[in-house]
């Protein structure tokens, strides 16, 4: 990965969740996914951590409408493994795709979904640079 260069460069990217219960979502991140938690304010914002990746939430009064993020790890089969013992909400099982990655889906206690993956090398068909 590229390192930043330019005033319009992104550092580092966090995603904000919006969940029903902070300290509720912190324990399940904790307890179920292997997090640790990093802080809570008012019970309104919290975060938590797993290696270099952060993770903010923010509470939200009614439905809570889910988003889905990308997180790359080093083996996705491993990890897939640990949370099925964890009994995490496995929603789409692992497969290898035409685009190069090995993955598997999750869904969190706020129905946030989580695809989890690996490289399994370059992929022939691929434009360097999305230009095409």
């Amino acid at each position: 990965m590229k390192t930043p260069s330019g005033p319009t460069d992104w550092n580092f990217l966090t995603p904000q969740l919006p969940v029903s219960d902070i300290r509720e979502t912190q324990a399940y991140y904790r307890d179920v996914l292997g997090f640790k938690i990093a802080w809570i304010w008012r019970e309104e914002y919290g975060a938590v951590y797993n290696g270099r990746t952060e993770i903010f939430f923010s509470r939200e009064e009614g439905e809570i409408r889910p988003v889905c993020c990308f997180v790359r790890v080093d083996n996705a089969d491993e990890v897939l493994a640990v949370y099925r013992d964890r009994g995490v909400k496995i929603v789409e099982e692992i497969a290898s795709h035409p685009y190069g990655m090995r993955e598997f889906s999750i869904e969190d206690n706020n129905g946030h979904r989580f695809r989890i993956g690996h490289s399994e090398g370059p992929v022939e068909s691929a434009t360097p640079g999305g230009s095409g």
